[in-house]
């Protein structure tokens, strides 16, 4: 897995990015959206000019203001009009989302990540901020576990990541998306993301293949501070989202 955070606020691809909501946004209630995306040529991004990346075209990460609120989804392209792409999502809280689009062009086989945004009326919640490394979700426990007190910025970090029953037994990990697990992580300011996967290198052959015990992720702060972790895993055949806080250079 890649440890690096990419801050889009500083690096940008020559694509160009036009998102439109094509229902009422409101918190609770599915919307449809509509994404257009030309390619460095103006000529438009179509099916055949994305290749598979973890066994998609193209992933599509949403995250609310809070970072309380995350959505990892995969855009379709639409059968009539090339370049545009479309899919839903349903918001569950206020404030300025934002949208990251990563894929990899068949022509320039490098990774492309793209942003845009969409606003939800009300009153967005608020930042976790300090650090919480131990989370119950639907009756599992997860631990993330770095293998250092302090997270120095620029160096990878190793993070130790468990998922254990009632009974504190590890968990058989289904395969999600070509991997046992994914982690990704983002700054309080939403500028970018960091989209890790396990140092293991435990690449599933099959769909009935499971991992049981812990998996190690790389992770290099870019800053100082807060970061939301959300660990994407799949047990008995239920895909599950798992928060966690992470301090780094305090």
């Amino acid at each position: 897995g890649d440890s690096g955070f990419v801050d889009l606020t500083r690096r940008s691809w020559p694509l160009s990015l036009k998102l439109e909501a094509l229902d009422e946004l409101g918190i609770g209630k599915a919307c449809r959206f509509r994404a257009e995306i030309h390619q460095f040529d103006g000529s438009p991004l179509g099916l055949d000019d994305v290749a598979l990346s973890h066994t998609k075209k193209i992933h599509l990460l949403a995250i609310d203001p809070a970072l309380g609120a995350y959505m990892h989804l995969h855009p379709v392209p639409d059968p009539q009009f090339p370049g545009v792409w479309t899919f839903s999502l349903t918001p569950s809280s206020a404030g300025a989302y934002r949208v990251f689009f990563d894929f990899i062009p068949v022509r320039s086989p490098r990774r492309v990540l793209l942003s845009a945004g969409f606003e939800v009326a009300g009153q967005p919640g608020l930042l976790a901020g300090g650090e919480s490394l131990k989370v119950e979700r639907a009756g599992y426990s997860f631990s993330v576990t770095p293998e250092s007190s302090v997270l120095t910025v620029g160096k990878d970090a190793y993070l130790r990541f468990e998922a254990r029953d009632a009974k504190g037994n590890p968990v058989p990990l289904q395969p999600v998306m070509g991997a046992f697990a994914h982690l990704v992580a983002f700054d309080d300011e939403c500028r970018g993301f960091a989209h890790l996967h396990p140092k293991e290198n435990l690449i599933p052959v099959e769909g009935k293949e499971t991992h049981r015990g812990p998996l190690t992720f790389g992770f290099r702060p870019p800053s100082t501070g807060h970061f939301r972790l959300w660990a994407q895993v799949r047990i008995d055949e239920q895909e599950i989202f798992v928060p966690f806080d992470l301090q780094s250079g305090v």
